[in-house]
């Protein structure tokens, strides 16, 4: 017996970002933006938002919380031969 999956209970992650300018037209054509205003903040679905970011049409806010960083390397110490 198989079972179907009815049903996706996984939530979307969300990403909170300004949006800095509009996409000329043509740009990104599958998108109707003409209700978002250029200097807002919005809470879009991260597939939406990972777009505007990357066409440079947006910029992520700080979510509140303390983001990783990368540890610092400037020195690393390499085994002598």
């Amino acid at each position: 017996m198989t079972t179907k999956l009815t049903e996706n209970r996984t939530p979307e992650l969300r990403l909170r970002i300004r949006l800095i300018s509009l996409p000329a037209p043509g740009e990104l054509d599958d998108i109707s933006l003409e209700h978002y205003h250029v200097g807002q903040i919005y809470v879009l679905p991260s597939q939406l938002a990972t777009l505007l970011i990357l066409s440079g049409h947006a910029e992520l806010v700080g979510q509140g919380q303390a983001r990783a960083e990368a540890a610092d390397f400037s020195n690393p110490r390499f085994p002598k031969k």
